[in-house]
């Protein structure tokens, strides 16, 4: 397929096989977007540096927090970022990084949900200052989809504080239930917000 259309360094040939671009997906009603250019990559070096970050990232995450809970954090950051692209950037955009950015947010949670944890809390540490160094770096350079990251952030945030782990945490059913809800109050706010923008 990509032999027929050309590389995914062509902006053509990224939204054809899927990547975030708002006007289509509200003129066409192409909402599936959302989810495919979580799976679409800009050319060989972004592939690689995301594949890298998410093998050994997403075995530590999914240690923690196992099979299911660690693939709604992936799959609710990587949409929920796009979502946050969606609404606010009129740029193509694609690749894994929003569900990398909520992954490292889902780090930082769960060290607050369970403080008893040195290691969390070390990665924790981590995963701030590369958050941080990230978007210092989107701010200064251009390509970068800032929006989306900090949207998968904000989504892998609130996932994780509502899936937790299996052992019990500092935070209520009644703290979890309320992520929930602006997890949805939030999309439906981003959504709109967006249908309004690009009609």
């Amino acid at each position: 397929m990509l032999i027929r259309f050309g590389t995914t360094e062509n902006t053509l040939v990224l939204l054809k096989m899927g990547a975030n671009f708002s006007p289509f997906i509200v003129q066409a009603q192409e909402w599936w977007r959302l989810l495919t250019a979580a799976f679409l990559h800009i050319g060989i070096q972004h592939i690689v540096m995301n594949g890298i970050t998410l093998y050994f990232l997403g075995m530590e995450l999914e240690k923690l927090m196992g099979h299911w809970r660690f693939t709604v954090v992936y799959l609710v950051a990587a949409i929920g970022g796009n979502i946050f692209s969606f609404a606010f950037s009129e740029s193509v955009s694609a690749g894994a990084s929003t569900a990398i950015f909520g992954m490292f947010a889902s780090i930082i949670v769960l060290s607050k949900m369970y403080p008893h944890s040195y290691a969390l809390k070390q990665r924790a540490t981590s995963y701030t200052v590369l958050i941080i160094l990230n978007v210092l770096t989107g701010l200064t350079s251009s390509g970068i989809d800032n929006w989306g990251h900090f949207g998968g952030a904000i989504y892998g945030a609130l996932i994780t504080l509502f899936v937790g782990l299996t052992i019990k945490s500092k935070i209520s059913s009644k703290e979890r239930i309320f992520a929930l809800v602006i997890v949805a109050i939030l999309t439906v706010l981003l959504v709109m917000y967006g249908i309004y923008k690009y009609s």
